[in-house]
């Protein structure tokens, strides 16, 4: 590891691609259509370049045609002193791809990867071309590592990092504690390329969720303590993203309302505002919010401040309307809770984005229908996830335990851990009969035929509309990509 006043630093987050394939093109889902920006690579960006660093650049695949990595992003990378990548468990593969034919190029530079794979499968990273990854949160390491390499210094001193040593030898350091509340505050604006701007802009109030649902990575990732930023340096994100054109923001927080009093406030503040109240807000609340603390009464005061922020639609976690299954996966809520919930939300106004998961221990396929019905009726889009394993999760280790992960080509497999694919062998299906029947739910549920009255009764009935219309697309072409069929001819072979 040489040391060099200047380094090249180029950091990159690749597209989601069909096969998994590092030069493939774009699977085109509804991860993709909605593409919001990634939540890490802009404020690494910022951070290196507050530290003094002037050769960065930031390299996002989804913004290119076709998802597909360009010559000219090839020609960067392959010239970087050191190369940054993040993922997600889907991108593992062709972010591991990369990494062997950059090392190949360029053997001298440093490939230093993150997020959840490296976190919970650093080893996995190592051995596929990686010389360091970053566990956990990378904020506050990323300086102290890059400062070590400037000085060719001993790495055992970073915490929150493994690597590889000049003979191969693996070492894992101490881990790297949670941001504290005024870390995160101090925290630099996430930096935008050009080519991110005008588009959706994401802003970050919180990390952590104090919840143990057993297939969630949230907790295992940022803690089960929820740390938040001030709304003072909130309002200073949503205000530099507005000057760049966005006309509607996602709040990233996995659970945007944790401390509920600092939300309200923030809402209020937004609609006092009138650059920021202009344009369009939107966020993931747990079904909890909608109530008081520690009861079963509406919030009615939070849900107007939603509708006076112009904050519209709301992703909810419903994931069940089956007891059996929210106790299964340890979910802090009742059916009856969920759809009260639901109706609350629709009743205020917002359209409700439900994340259903189906395929749980207790489903069958007389209580998938009763489901896709009860989605019909009261919701206004949905995503139907199948149960996935993600590593460092207790429910990762259970399906292990049980080996009923049948998606086990890994890492190659690990592009399909999107919630879209069936993975796991379930209770009361064949793989590919819930596979079949989670394509079966979304053509029910998103078809025009029947669906007109509930479409109408929607808090937005044009929008719901043409959610309608355009959904049945991305079906489509999730069902006619090739690594459906690849995969569904799998399925058909454990028959």
């Amino acid at each position: 590891m040489t040391k060099k006043a200047q380094p090249a630093i180029t950091l990159i987050e690749l597209a989601a691609t069909s096969r998994g394939d590092l030069h493939g093109k774009r699977v085109e889902d509804v991860y993709t259509k909605i593409n919001l920006p990634s939540r890490a690579i802009p404020l690494l960006h910022a951070i290196l370049t507050q530290k003094g660093y002037t050769d960065v650049e930031s390299i996002d695949t989804r913004y290119n045609d076709r998802g597909m990595i360009t010559e000219s992003d090839l020609d960067r990378i392959r010239n970087t002193d050191r190369l940054l990548a993040s993922s997600i468990i889907r991108t593992l593969p062709q972010t591991l791809e990369l990494a062997r034919e950059y090392k190949k190029a360029n053997p001298e530079g440093l490939f230093i990867t993150g997020g959840h794979p490296g976190t919970f499968l650093p080893e996995t990273s190592l051995h596929n071309g990686a010389d360091i990854v970053v566990r956990g949160e990378g904020d506050k390491t990323i300086g102290e590592l890059m400062e070590a390499l400037d000085q060719n210094a001993d790495l055992k001193n970073v915490q929150g990092i493994s690597y590889k040593d000049e003979e191969g030898n693996i070492h894992h350091n101490q881990a790297r504690e949670f941001l504290t509340e005024e870390e995160l505050d101090n925290l630099p604006a996430p930096y935008y390329p050009e080519y991110m701007r005008g588009r959706r802009g994401v802003v970050e109030t919180a990390r952590g969720c104090p919840y143990a649902c057993e297939y969630c990575g949230v907790t295992q990732f940022f803690g089960r303590k929820s740390r938040r930023r001030s709304n003072e340096r909130i309002l200073e994100d949503i205000r530099s993203i507005v000057d760049m054109g966005v006309n509607n923001i996602f709040f990233t927080d996995d659970h945007f309302a944790m401390k509920k009093d600092a939300t309200k406030d923030l809402l209020k503040k937004i609609s006092e505002d009138s650059k920021i109240s202009r344009i369009s807000y939107s966020a993931q609340l747990s079904v909890n919010s909608a109530f008081k603390q520690n009861s079963d009464e509406i919030d009615y005061e939070f849900l107007n401040l939603l509708r006076q922020a112009n904050l519209g639609f709301v992703f909810l976690g419903v994931e069940s309307i089956n007891d059996e299954v929210l106790k299964e996966w340890s979910k802090p809520a009742t059916a009856e809770r969920n759809m009260k919930a639901v109706k609350a939300f629709r009743d205020n106004g917002n359209p409700v984005h439900g994340m259903m998961m189906v395929g749980g221990e207790e489903d069958t396929p007389e209580s998938l229908d009763y489901t896709v019905d009860w989605c019909k009726k009261n919701l206004d889009s949905v995503q139907f996830f199948a149960p996935i394993p993600l590593p460092g999760t207790p429910f990762w280790d259970r399906m292990n335990e049980q080996n009923r992960i049948i998606a086990d080509r890994l890492p190659h497999d690990y592009h399909l851990y999107d919630g879209q694919y069936v993975v796991l062998q379930p209770n009361n299906f064949t793989p590919l009969e819930l596979q079949t029947k989670i394509f079966d739910m979304y053509k029910q549920f998103y078809g025009i035929k029947g669906n007109i009255i509930n479409i109408l009764k929607s808090p937005r009935p044009l929008e719901k509309g043409g959610v309608h219309a355009y959904a049945p697309r991305i079906v489509k072409s999730v069902e006619n990509d090739p690594q459906t069929t690849d995969y569904m001819e799998r399925l058909r072979n454990l028959e």
